[in-house]
């Protein structure tokens, strides 16, 4: 059957899908009314992988930009709206040369730049055609300040050119977390702030997203630049959140369509109990059921074979985020045995003596072994200061591996009535009365 399915585990969630994240949203949606107001409001947005935190960018950017309304204000922002993402090698000054040129294009966009405004704009376009060439080692440094310094001067020029009519300029960068060391974003972010608070720009707002690493970064850059933001770590979805997710899923389908298709409440408990609320992991569930499904009524029957089909939403997840982990760098089903133990604690710290207790059938040299391996890695974390405890890295490897080792199972044991993981203490934990349609 050739249908639409209207799940994406494979791009950002478009405004129409994007479900949860009510309460950041409201604060992210203050912090642009400040920023528009004349008291610019930074912020950081991490979380692990999968988490959403593109997705919530994109939300952000969409309500800058005035193209949906905000949850509260019925009053529509009207921002420049600048957003890149970074990769590992992006310097110091390509950082600089990505947000400038992609501000060049937004203000562009939107009318034909005035002949004053022109000057503003000419160390950009000299990068654009060569790129800056840095032939003194020793006055690396210097160049650097005096690019950052050439955009905040960029910025300042077109906002007082463009006037009243554009509330300011919202920076949005994402996969922050990519970029070395060397590339200094702590610094670059504590000059980019003060040099446009010195020229008396006060309507920028910058957001940062990334790995929960970014912090350490941003500190190891320049130890006060993290003070500079309002810090937003993302959860996983409550279980009513991930009900949300289904609901307006297929919803879209039904408009697309022009037909329904539900889900049974006992699959809908079952796939937020065993996803544990990551937003990625309903997306590609979520897609591989409503795939499998023949009959326009999704049960536990095809929530089971879209897990497990030989291009299912497990091995999707295994080769987009873990594969690596636990297949390319392990060739012992004994070391994963310890993984699988210390998945059942989540990322929580484990000692080595649970892991035994847990792991009857390793012998006590295997699992020393496994530990040291593991760990010299990177696969697991060593607590520092304390012999013999480790944890996963993440959650959401955690997540998928007992989703990986015990799917069936964790359906099979979806209490009656609960939607929520078993280790659902900050999370909802009451399902829905009714079929999700």
């Amino acid at each position: 059957m050739t249908r639409f399915n209207p799940f994406r585990p494979h791009s950002i969630v478009h405004p129409g899908m994007f479900a949860g994240r009510y309460d950041e949203m409201i604060a992210l949606e203050k912090a642009l009314f400040q920023t528009r107001n004349g008291n610019p409001t930074h912020f950081l947005i991490d979380g692990e992988r999968g988490i959403g935190k593109s997705s919530l960018l994109v939300n952000v950017e969409g309500v800058a930009k005035g193209t949906f309304e905000p949850l509260e204000d019925p009053l529509r922002l009207n921002f420049i709206t600048v957003n890149v993402c970074l990769d590992a090698a992006h310097t110091y000054s390509d950082i600089i040369r990505g947000i400038g040129s992609e501000l060049r294009r937004q203000i562009a966009s939107r009318e034909q730049i005035k002949e004053f405004a022109r000057g503003a704009w000419e160390f950009l376009s000299k990068w654009e055609i060569g790129g800056v060439r840095f032939r003194d080692d020793k006055r690396r440094e210097a160049k650097d300040t005096e690019l950052a310094e050439e955009l905040t001067f960029a910025i300042a020029r077109s906002l007082d050119s463009l006037g009243t009519g554009v509330d300011g300029v919202v920076i949005l960068v994402d996969e922050a977390d990519k970029p070395p060391a060397s590339a200094n974003l702590g610094s670059l972010m504590k000059l980019l702030t003060e040099r446009l608070r010195l020229r008396g720009c006060d309507r920028v707002c910058i957001g940062l997203a990334g790995l929960p690493t970014l912090r350490e970064k941003l500190r190891a850059s320049h130890e006060s630049s993290l003070r500079l933001f309002n810090v937003f770590a993302l959860n996983p979805l409550s279980a009513e959140e991930c009900m949300e997710v289904l609901r307006r899923g297929l919803a879209e389908a039904k408009d697309v369509n022009g037909f329904e298709v539900k889900i049974t409440d006992e699959a809908a408990r079952s796939l937020a109990f065993i996803t544990e609320g990551y937003p990625h992991f309903v997306q590609q569930f979520a897609y591989c059921a409503f795939d499998a499904d023949s009959d326009n009524n999704i049960d536990i029957d095809d929530l089971s074979k879209g897990a497990y089909a030989e291009n299912g939403a497990l091995k999707q997840l295994g080769l987009k985020y873990f594969e690596k982990q636990y297949f390319d760098q392990i060739w012992s089903d004994e070391y994963r045995q310890v993984l699988q133990v210390m998945a059942k604690h989540f990322d929580h710290w484990v000692t080595k003596a649970e892991i035994r207790k847990e792991a009857l059938r390793l012998k006590a040299s295997t699992l020393d072994n496994a530990l040291s391996a593991l760990k010299t890695r990177g696969i697991i974390a060593a607590k520092k200061g304390t012999k013999g405890t480790y944890k996963l890295p993440s959650r959401s490897f955690a997540v998928w591996i007992r989703a990986y080792t015990q799917t069936e199972e964790l359906i099979a044991s979806t209490p009656p009535g609960q939607a929520a993981a078993p280790d659902a203490s900050n999370r909802d934990s009451a399902g829905p009365d009714s079929p999700v349609s």
